[in-house]
């Protein structure tokens, strides 16, 4: 049996194909335990130093939140569902989409610690004006 050397660079040509096609498929199916943070926090407390938000991808199903703090220099997993993440990553897609530096997202306001503005007490001029003509009738 002797083989045509055109039939055989077909047959070679057309696996390559299947072996390029098969490798583009499988780029975009899930693979399970490939995200970068496996344990996530809710929240963390001090100063931030830097964030990374990584979209999902085909390594991981998820959002990824990352932030490092100024103390430690480590970074922490946040996780993208909790309060501080969500806050964090519409931060970071509107830092995005305007074109800003994602530092902006990291300066944090405080809440609660009577840094506040303290809104002058309003007086209702009625009762006082009325308490006052009713005395002097």
């Amino acid at each position: 049996m002797k083989l045509c050397p055109q039939a055989v660079c077909e047959l070679g040509f057309l696996s390559l194909c299947f072996v390029l096609i098969t490798v583009r498929e499988s780029d975009s199916t899930f693979v399970p335990g490939r995200c970068l943070c496996p344990h996530t926090q809710s929240g963390v407390r001090g100063q931030l130093k830097a964030l990374t938000v990584y979209p999902q991808s085909p390594s991981c199903d998820r959002v990824t939140v990352i932030v490092t703090m100024k103390s430690t220099n480590d970074p922490l997993c946040l996780n993208p569902e909790a309060p501080m993440g969500k806050q964090l990553i519409r931060c970071w897609k509107r830092a995005q989409k305007l074109g800003r530096d994602v530092t902006l997202c990291l300066k944090r306001r405080r809440r609660g610690r009577g840094r506040q503005r303290q809104r002058p007490q309003q007086r209702s001029r009625g009762l006082k004006s009325r308490a006052s003509s009713s005395n002097s009738q």
